[in-house]
Parts: C-alpha cells; sequence; structure tokens
C-alpha cells in the first residue's frame, strides 16, 4: 500500500519545479481513508484516487476487472460507505441512496442477473459501470423484469462508471440524476 507521504514525495520528485509539494486537500484526504477502509475489509483492487489540480480528485475511467461482483465488495460496501465522500446534501440520504444501489444489485442477482455488479461509491457519486462493457445486455427480456422486480424502472439506462479525471466532486453525478429524471 502506498501512503499519502509517499505519493506526495513522489509527486515532488517528479514534477520538476522547485518549491514545496502541494498539501492533501481535505477531500483527497477523505477519499484516501475511504479506499484505504475498501482495501483493508477485502478490496485489494480498490482505486486510491490522484489529486488532482485545486484539491480535485483524479481517478480510473473505469473500475479494476471484477472489483465490483468480488466475494467481499458488497460487505466492505456496507463497512466503508461511513467514510466515503459524499457530493451535495445529507450523509444520511446518501448513505440510504447508496444501500438501496446496493439492496437492488443483490436483488438483480437473485433475479438471474449473476454477475450485476454492486454500485461504486467515489467522489461523492453513486455509479455502476457501462453494462454492455462488462458484458451485460440491459435490452434482454431478462435484464428488464430482474430491473423492474428489483425497483430499479428505466434508472438502469442511465447509470455508468465515473469519467476519467472529473474536476469536482460530483461533477458526472448532476449528468446522471438529470438524465435518470428524465428516464422515469
Amino acid at each position: 500500500m502506498v501512503s499519502a507521504g509517499t505519493l506526495l514525495l513522489a509527486a515532488a520528485c517528479g514534477s520538476g519545479s522547485p518549491g514545496p509539494a502541494a498539501s492533501p486537500s481535505p477531500l483527497y484526504q477523505q477519499s484516501l481513508t475511504y479506499s484505504r477502509c475498501m482495501r483493508s475489509h477485502g478490496v485489494p483492487d480498490f482505486p486510491i484516487l490522484k489529486q488532482g489540480p485545486g484539491g480535485s480528485l483524479a481517478h480510473p475511467a473505469s473500475p479494476p476487472a471484477g472489483m465490483l461482483t468480488a466475494p467481499g465488495y458488497d460487505a466492505a460496501f456496507r463497512a466503508c460507505l461511513k467514510l466515503a465522500v459524499i457530493g451535495g446534501g445529507s450523509r444520511a440520504r446518501y448513505q440510504a441512496a447508496a444501500l438501496k444501489g446496493l439492496k437492488q444489485a443483490e436483488c438483480m442477482r437473485t433475479h438471474a442477473i449473476t454477475n450485476f455488479p454492486s454500485p461504486g461509491t467515489l467522489d461523492g457519486g453513486i455509479h455502476w459501470p457501462d453494462f454492455t462493457a462488462i458484458g451485460l445486455d440491459p435490452h434482454t427480456l431478462q435484464f428488464q423484469a430482474a430491473a423492474k422486480a428489483c425497483g430499479m424502472g428505466l434508472a438502469w439506462q442511465a447509470m455508468w462508471w465515473w469519467p476519467a479525471a472529473a474536476a469536482q466532486p460530483g461533477q458526472d453525478t448532476q449528468v446522471q440524476r438529470s438524465r435518470a429524471r428524465s428516464a422515469s
């Protein structure tokens, strides 16, 4: 595991610019705490985000393969959710939405969509990967029936993983929320 100090030292040594390295932003520190929690609870591939310009968070374009369907992911998700970076709004509302997403994922798996991933929480949003990129076809009758039985409505049509290098926490969730509202 790489510590924040090591990351800062590497960034300072590799930048070629004189002067001290920028100190970690509170947002980055919170993200690092969440990532470390997920890793310590059995998700060793959980991404550790990089601090971007102005204290923003930069993250991968997609989750590590299999991370959201790994056997220990759901338990780690529940254990660490209290530490997740949240977007605008209250922590209780965010946690309720994240747990609802987790229950829906578990429901989809009980309705024969066995490789349906659990949601990911990063950068203030709640995300699923692009279903077609992981081999799920949301246009099948089986998928649509499971989504309906699990209370997902048409919301599954507007879900995707976070974009690479989002500039601000929750940036992509604004688009996600507006598309989900128009789909319902």
